[in-house]
């Protein structure tokens, strides 16, 4: 396996990215500067010593000096050459701290006026030279770092369930990584009233301990995670050439014994229990769910006999494999003539307002035998089977003709507008465009009623081949939007490459919002960088009314749109509540608009 260990959660600073920068004196003139910049086709920028009020320190970017050195018709270098530099020098660059985080400090960047924005950031540090760092190192490492985010559990700094899960699957389906695979499940003995008796903050500080030594106890290769409260999960792959029961014995009475010593916290002193499960896969053991599940289960029995043990369950697997879903091409189309694939709906509504914007189409299979099943249940299958355009297309007729006849029904009062996913399958088929624009036409609908969600999943060498096909959807009216939005790497470079209409940000950072700093400063940069650019942006999953109250405040007048089970589960289109009667201000645990207490599957909403 490759290394699968997360390290720390601590956000990136701009000490890490700074360069030293060149400080020249406000009389040198514009024409040794010049020189300077030509003899060094990699220097930047140069910081600029002032001497008087308002003017102590700016900023000379190498590409607006050389503009206004060549000027109209060429005559700037001869305006220009024997003026001091002090004339052509920005007197309000802006100056941080070393130590500010990537996040906030492109917040600054954003804030700032539109021909200073692109400008480099001088880089103070009491006692050290001045240095410089470039917007694109800034919001390259911010792509980075939300990257790093929607993978780490942002108490401790190990993977997060969601990370672990996946990667899980993949060593369940690798042939050379699942024979001989364990997974450790670790619970800690008496925490929850530990918790209770000193307040959750020391309890979050017995958390980052056992992190740090469940870190030195397994090796780099190793995948380590906490699942969520006191509880931690282990992937590992045991060494050849040891029998399988021994082996698993002696890894889960290793991290036992890690465990084991007492925590001290100032004058608090925790005895340091752990019940550890270990299960170990079968060579035909093809998810990683049921691994997990006999890992806790055994763990349980470690538990409840009376703690600080270890409980194994070998070759699991083996006697009942559990059924693969792996559905062919043969059996989704006929999932959909019969109509199984439902589509359910998702108010999005303005934040300011209550009013309603759109709503989300999000694909729920009721299958035949497994019941009504969400859709991380069944879209990795579909895309397997090659299936993902044919069902992002079957979604978006039946989207559009439920629009059509809300609009027939309801007139104004219909929804203004239908957001309908695209997969990546979907994304790169040939006849993208045709085939949207034809379904919009069937349906008797104004393009311009369609918001298309983008996965952020595309990289950017796919997104550049369908650059025509998109285009040929905005030339018609059709909005785009960009689902997910700091999920991965490649968002904010998305954001650079493609003309967008909307933003969604990613369901993981509202979740975050009021106890994670970097949560909210990640929140608060991509709704400053969607508003600066005229781009709608939505935010998905929200829960709570704090999370709402919160979003209020960022939103600061300005458009805003909110979805979530606040304000409605997805549901069936005869579900929802229609003329919309929303409005936020009344807002408890739900609103009256859309039935939602109709649920349609449990957990978290996936769109499709």
């Amino acid at each position: 396996m490759s290394d699968l260990l997360i390290g720390g959660a601590e956000t990136s600073t701009l000490a890490a990215l700074a360069s030293p920068v060149t400080v020249i004196d406000s009389t040198t003139s514009c024409q040794d500067v010049d020189e300077l910049f030509r003899a060094d086709e990699h220097l930047g920028c140069l910081a600029v010593h002032g001497d008087g009020p308002g003017r102590s320190l700016g900023l000379v970017s190498r590409v607006p000096f050389q503009h206004l050195m060549s000027g109209r018709l060429g005559y700037g270098k001869l305006l220009n050459t024997r003026r001091p530099v002090s004339a052509l020098t920005d007197w309000s660059p802006l100056v941080v701290h070393a130590a500010t985080g990537v996040a906030e400090v492109a917040r600054q960047v954003l804030d700032r006026g539109s021909s200073q924005r692109f400008s480099e950031v001088l880089v103070a540090d009491p006692g050290a030279p001045l240095r410089q760092v470039s917007v694109t190192d800034v919001f390259r490492a911010l792509s980075g770092e939300l990257a790093t985010k929607a993978l780490t559990d942002a108490l401790t700094g190990l993977a997060n369930r969601d990370h672990f899960l996946q990667r899980l699957q993949q060593c369940c389906t690798a042939p050379d990584v699942r024979r001989r695979l364990a997974l450790v499940y670790v619970d800690l003995d008496g925490f929850k009233a530990f918790n209770d008796g000193h307040g959750h903050g020391v309890g979050d500080l017995v958390l980052q301990v056992v992190a740090d030594r469940l870190r030195g106890c397994f090796h780099p290769g190793d995948l380590v995670a906490r699942l969520g409260g006191d509880e931690f999960a282990a992937v590992v792959q045991l060494p050849a050439g040891v029998p399988v029961g021994p082996a698993a014995r002696q890894l889960g009475e290793r991290v036992r014994a890690c465990l084991s010593g007492t925590i001290s916290l100032s004058s608090i002193v925790l005895p340091g229990r752990a019940s550890v499960g270990v299960a170990v896969a079968s060579s035909v053991l093809a998810d990683g769910e049921t691994l997990l599940r006999e890992a806790d289960l055994a763990m349980y029995r470690a538990k409840a006999a009376g703690g600080g043990r270890v409980e194994l369950v070998t070759d699991v697997g083996s006697t009942a494999p559990r059924e693969q879903f792996a559905p062919d091409r043969r059996e989704l189309q006929r999932a959909v003539d019969e109509g199984e694939f439902l589509v359910h709906y998702q108010p999005i509504v303005e934040v300011g307002t209550g009013r309603l914007a759109s709503v989300e189409a999000l694909v729920r299979w009721q299958h035949p035998r497994r019941g009504l099943l969400a859709p991380g249940a069944f879209l990795g299958a579909v895309a397997d089977a090659g299936f993902a355009a044919n069902l992002d297309l079957h979604v978006l007729e039946v989207a559009l003709a439920q629009f059509s006849r809300w609009q027939r029904n309801l007139g104004r009062a219909a929804p203004r507008a239908v957001n309908v996913n695209v997969s990546v399958q979907g994304l790169l088929h040939p006849r993208l465009a045709p085939a949207v624009l034809d379904a919009l036409s069937r349906a008797g609908l104004d393009p311009a009623v369609l918001r298309v969600e983008l996965p952020e999943a595309a990289t950017t060498t796919q997104l550049d081949v369908v650059r025509g096909a998109l285009g040929t959807l905005r030339a018609a009216g059709v909005r785009l939007t960009l689902d997910d939005l700091g999920a991965g790497a490649s968002s904010l470079h998305h954001l650079t490459r493609l003309t967008l209409d909307g933003v969604k940000i990613d369901r993981r950072f509202i979740a975050g919002l009021l106890d994670d700093e970097r949560d909210a400063a990640v929140v608060v940069m991509l709704l400053e960088l969607a508003h600066s650019t005229g781009i709608a942006v939505t935010a998905e999953g929200v829960e709570t009314r704090p999370q709402l109250e919160a979003l209020q405040e960022m939103a600061r007048g300005r458009p805003t749109f909110v979805q979530g089970h606040l304000i409605s589960r997805p549901v069936a289109a005869e579900e929802i509540a229609l003329p919309w009667s929303g409005g936020l201000h009344h807002l408890h645990a739900h609103v009256p608009g859309p039935r939602s207490a109709v649920p349609t599957a449990p957990g978290p909403v996936a769109s499709s």
